[in-house]
């Protein structure tokens, strides 16, 4: 995979796997539109390359995202031409950039250190598996503002539950690691000096796992509540079976017989190229 030219983005990939900084730690991360434009381009291209089968998304300096640049979308507003909405069509948009990130094909892993509101706590609920450290701050802090998680809210829901979402939604209050652990956000806690090292055995575990295997593995557990009961069955079976009859169902099943690794489970290593 060709990596972009990005301004807000810090991009490593290292045979299979990419990570991507967040990169305006002056900010706290927090996206603006310039951020915004190149995260749903590498989504894009994510897309549509089987070359990357994981992707790390972190922040820079200690935080990992502190939701929408508030500034610029208020200047936004204030300086729009007669008859447009830049708004709402930037709020759209950032709510296909969450969609696109959930849906990759790839394993996906945000590491969450500091701050992670609004925009931030969606992408945490977004991504397959979440680390947070003990120290992180979260919450979805929109309704103080005077608006809403409109585009977050979804995939809040999908992550904790209506019930849960609500509590977080309405009282707009801050929590901490140990309580996005509990609330099912994130599925591993560490203490903060320990991030690095997580997210390195989180990332040996994912590598030992089939990519096209994953990725349908990741199809069909997405497309639970979105098809009807009566066609999962058919649904499962057809992407089941064209695993089983290709070449990673082949080569599992001789690694198994063969009493070996398949060859997919060899360690991605530390090379790569940066951009």
């Amino acid at each position: 995979m060709e990596l972009p030219d990005c301004e807000t983005l810090k991009l490593t990939l290292r045979d299979a796997r990419l990570d991507v900084l967040m990169n305006r730690p002056e900010q706290r991360n927090a996206v603006n539109a310039q951020m915004a434009v190149e995260l749903t381009d590498l989504l894009d291209r994510l897309h549509s390359t089987r070359d990357v089968r994981l992707v790390v998304l972190r922040g820079a300096g200690g935080n990992f995202c502190a939701g929408g640049d508030i500034k610029e979308r208020k200047a936004a507003a204030e300086t729009a031409a007669p008859g447009t909405d830049p708004v709402k069509e930037r709020n759209e948009r950032a709510g296909w950039m969450f969609r696109a990130l959930e849906t990759l094909p790839q394993t996906t892993i945000a590491a969450v250190e500091g701050s992670a509101f609004g925009g931030g706590l969606g992408f945490a609920c977004c991504t397959d598996l979440t680390i947070v450290t003990q120290s992180a701050r979260m919450g979805m802090p929109e309704v103080t503002l005077g608006i809403a998680p409109a585009q977050i809210a979804p995939f809040v829901v999908k992550r904790v539950g209506l019930s849960r979402a609500r509590q977080l939604a309405l009282t707009a209050c801050r929590f901490g690691g140990k309580e996005a652990y509990d609330l099912g956000i994130a599925q591993y806690l560490c203490a903060d000096d320990e991030m690095d090292m997580k997210v390195e055995e989180v990332a040996a575990q994912v590598t030992k796992c089939a990519p096209m295997a994953s990725s349908v593995t990741k199809e069909i557990l997405l497309a639970v509540g979105s098809i009807p009961d009566a066609e999962m069955p058919a649904f499962a079976a057809e992407r089941f079976a064209a695993l089983a009859n290709g070449p990673e169902g082949r080569e599992g099943q001789r690694a198994f017989v063969e009493k070996r690794p398949p060859v997919w489970a060899a360690h991605l290593t530390r090379s790569g190229s940066e951009k």
